[in-house]
């Protein structure tokens, strides 16, 4: 073979989105491409080095180590491993015999490590999930703030009237005071809730999420600054513009973020970050990804899958509703979020179709 013909094998090889490690009959490293390298998190170069099996997965090295002896396929559907980033990646590996049938009883020659990244596919059952689940309670939300509405505007007017009125007690004005103002919060509630009924006329624009970010971190900065807490940014130099209801985003980052400062005590930082996913796309678009990642106090690995529930709160005081409410106004923008707990603190991650 030209050395020209394996030159241009290993540029395919080294540019498919699937994972190839071949091995000998004897599991001694031959060859790994590029992708496997990111899948598996060691290079190939250590490989070489060390040439021992025990570097993958042990679920992987058991197949290895049977296939020697029965040469049939193994097939692991999904698995969870750390990448060289030591990101947690879900993949499916194929184990394969490549056999010389020269012989009267084949031998095997190489065995062949197949690895696929099921991320993506992950990401969309989980948006095609939500999707169904955020039909059935922007329904239910819509009937609320229908029926919540009316009492509301009779609450509100009563107490104007009563403001307006010349009164004998401090007791009185005081309450007619946090009466109006929380009629004015609950309707205000209800507005947001209205934008998430199935048929809304929520008006969507591109918005700048460079510069929304900024000002929502502009915002938080000044409200939380009795705290200690450092703000590191990481944004993409070209600008990333979303269609979406920018005040409604406003909302979701806004409670994040201060989600994220509520957590320390006293001290910490705050890491914001925004960037394209440009090796997935979800209905044919781009995703952007914005994570906002805290060291704060953290959320029990018990009670990570709860933040979104409605009326669930790790907050001595919590509604419950932000999180939740945060969750379907990115489904009506096409896009989920996903919270991770960590050593110290959560990371929150929103997925958005960019332009």
């Amino acid at each position: 073979m030209k050395e020209s013909d394996i030159d241009f094998k290993n540029l395919i090889l080294d540019n498919i989105r699937e994972g190839i490690v071949l091995l000998d009959s004897e599991s001694n490293f031959v060859f790994m491409n590029q992708e496997a390298e990111n899948i598996i998190g060691v290079s190939s170069q250590r490989f070489k080095k060390d040439n021992d099996i025990s570097l993958f997965d042990k679920q992987i090295g058991d197949l290895i180590s049977s296939i020697k002896i029965d040469q049939k396929t193994k097939y692991i559907n999904e698995i969870k491993i750390r990448d060289m980033f030591n990101k947690e990646n879900i993949i499916s590996v194929y184990v394969r015999p490549i056999l010389n049938y020269e012989n009267t009883s084949p031998e095997l020659r190489h065995i062949l490590i197949q690895f696929t990244n099921l991320e993506g596919m992950h990401l969309l059952n989980k948006k095609t999930k939500l999707d169904e689940e955020e039909e059935l309670m922007s329904q239910l939300f819509y009937g609320l703030a229908h029926e919540i509405k009316n009492p509301l505007a009779g609450i509100k007017g009563a107490a104007q009237l009563i403001n307006s009125q010349d009164k004998s007690s401090d007791t009185i004005k005081e309450c007619s005071d946090i009466i109006e103002k929380e009629a004015v919060r609950l309707s205000e509630l209800v507005n947001t809730f209205k934008h998430l009924q199935p048929h809304s006329s929520a008006t969507f624009s591109e918005t700048n999420i460079n510069e929304l970010l900024d000002e929502v971190i502009n915002i938080c900065s000044k409200e939380y600054k009795k705290k200690d807490v450092a703000i590191f940014v990481s944004f993409e130099s070209e600008a990333v513009n979303i269609l979406c209801d920018k005040e409604l985003l406003r909302i979701v980052l806004l409670n994040i973020v201060k989600n994220a400062y509520d957590s320390i005590d006293t001290k910490g930082e705050i890491r914001i970050s925004a960037k394209r996913i440009k090796d997935f796309k979800l209905n044919n678009k781009n995703l952007l990804q914005i994570n906002i990642e805290d060291s704060g106090q953290g959320i029990k690995e018990t009670e990570i899958n709860k933040v979104f529930q409605p009326f669930y709160s790790t907050k001595k005081n919590g509604q419950g509703i932000g999180l939740f409410l945060s969750q379907k106004i990115i489904n009506k923008f096409g896009g989920f979020i996903e919270v991770h707990s960590k050593t110290n603190g959560v990371v929150f991650r929103i997925y958005i179709p960019a332009n």
